[in-house]
């Protein structure tokens, strides 16, 4: 049996909070959506934009800029909305859509579909554009549509709407292993635990040698500073200071706790990536690689990412996703050889196509961001497997301006020796982050 948790609050307005049947057809709930617009507007779904958006400003939830489109700009761009590209969504986007980014009133009513949504955003980010506007909007749609660029959740949320309740980017919990609460850190129920992880540490992993741990309150009681880095004379001074105390411990004893532990997040180097405030936008390669152009698609990320950080004075970092359907909807070995060759090719393929169309519309080149690699697989993942796995997250790094993250699991097909391994591994080429799950 089919059935679906629907909160209602007033006439006509959804709220999608449950599915009880996975195998549930997205379509059955794109109909329900639909049963409900066309209650709620007395017409056919997807006509009509132009009410929809004399609606939104009318209710104060879009700002002004929507009157530097006429009438018959805004009637022109309904006509470019496919419908047909709902069933593009997953339950999971398309109700996400529905909860977060479909415009509410302030009775909690929906006001649009998804589709209507992605045209608002594109008129939204190329508003100021001088030459050819409505078919640069069109082309955006195009791609946010398609599935071949996705925007963050704040953007979708947000972005064009009057107002903007940017999600708090909340400090983690996070530890130095200088700090002698690590112990009782990593035992804690925290869910996700951030240690950073300096050079010196790894190395007296591998060297079997010991480690220091210090008094935090300690230090900033009677240095009046926090705890430094462990190649500092600040560091030296702490440890041979009588008032401050200090321990020696097992270096790999500390390390096998830190892999015992759950919800641990290491990062390697600089704090101060732990409090990035930069948003990440996705490139979908398999999308783009089975249906399209990657020069063309690039083409408009940079002029749709120009437009977004012009209007909100934020950061956003381009990242490429789904490197490993990519490889395999090429028929190449997910871990072998010739994959990482197909990501040495196509990331400068993407850099090339990026810089070129910086060029041609004055832009600066956005920042890129390595991905993040995660087996996919149904099972737990081997050995060589997740170490494979560093192997095509270092290729792709050195083509990108920021490391990014890899999850390694913990499952019994894994001795916690060679989940050290790996760990090393990641550490000796150069990964940022590292997730243990």
């Amino acid at each position: 049996m089919i059935v679906f948790l629907l909160f209602k609050k007033g006439d006509g307005d959804m709220r999608v909070l449950e599915q009880t049947d996975e195998r549930t057809p997205e379509r059955t709930l794109l109909q329900i959506v639909y049963q409900q617009a066309e209650q709620q507007r007395g017409r056919p779904v997807y006509q009509g934009f132009h009410q929809v958006v004399r609606k939104l400003l009318q209710d104060g939830l879009y700002g002004q800029w929507i009157h530097s489109y006429s009438a018959s700009e805004i009637k022109w761009l309904e006509l470019q909305i496919v419908a047909e590209r709902d069933q593009l969504l997953s339950f999971t986007q398309l109700r996400q859509y529905i909860n977060e980014f479909v415009t509410a009133d302030y009775y909690d009513q929906r006001i649009g579909l998804p589709q209507e949504r992605l045209m608002l955003i594109a008129m939204a980010a190329l508003q100021n554009e001088n030459e050819h506007r409505l078919q640069k909007v069109k082309e955006a749609y195009w791609a946010l549509s398609n599935g071949y660029i996705t925007l963050p959740a704040d953007v979708m949320s947000f972005f064009g709407k009057t107002y903007h309740q940017q999600q708090s980017i909340t400090q983690p919990y996070s530890m130095d292993l200088v700090d002698s609460r690590i112990l009782s850190f990593l035992s804690s129920k925290v869910k996700e635990k951030h240690i950073l992880v300096p050079d010196n540490f790894m190395e007296q992993v591998s060297a079997c040698g010991s480690w220091l741990v210090l008094d935090k309150e300690h230090v900033q009681r009677v240095l009046g500073c926090s705890l430094p880095n462990v190649n500092s004379d600040t560091f030296r001074q702490a440890v041979a200071h009588p008032s401050i105390a200090h321990k020696k411990v097992s270096a790999i004893g500390l390390m096998k706790q830190l892999l015992a532990s759950k919800g641990v997040i290491v990062h390697f180097g600089d704090r101060s990536k732990l409090s990035s405030t930069r948003l990440h936008t996705y490139i979908q390669l398999p999308q783009v690689k089975k249906s399209t152009d990657l020069a063309r698609v690039c083409s408009i990320f940079i002029r749709l990412l120009n437009g977004i950080i012009s209007e909100w004075d934020c950061s956003l970092q381009v990242e490429v996703a789904g490197w490993e359907t990519a490889i395999v909807n090429q028929n190449i070995g997910l871990h072998s050889q010739a994959a990482l060759y197909y990501i040495e090719e196509v990331s400068n393929e993407i850099n090339r196509h990026l810089e070129a169309a910086s060029r041609l519309h004055g832009i600066q080149i956005p920042l890129r961001i390595a991905s993040a690699g995660k087996s996919h697989s149904a099972y737990p993942a081997t050995k060589q497997q997740q170490s494979t796995m560093i192997d095509r997250a270092t290729v792709e790094q050195r083509h990108t301006d920021q490391g990014g993250s890899i999850t390694l699991e913990k499952s019994f097909v894994i001795e916690t020796a060679e989940l050290l391994q790996l760990l090393m591994k990641a550490w000796r080429c150069g990964i940022p982050e590292v997730r243990l799950i």
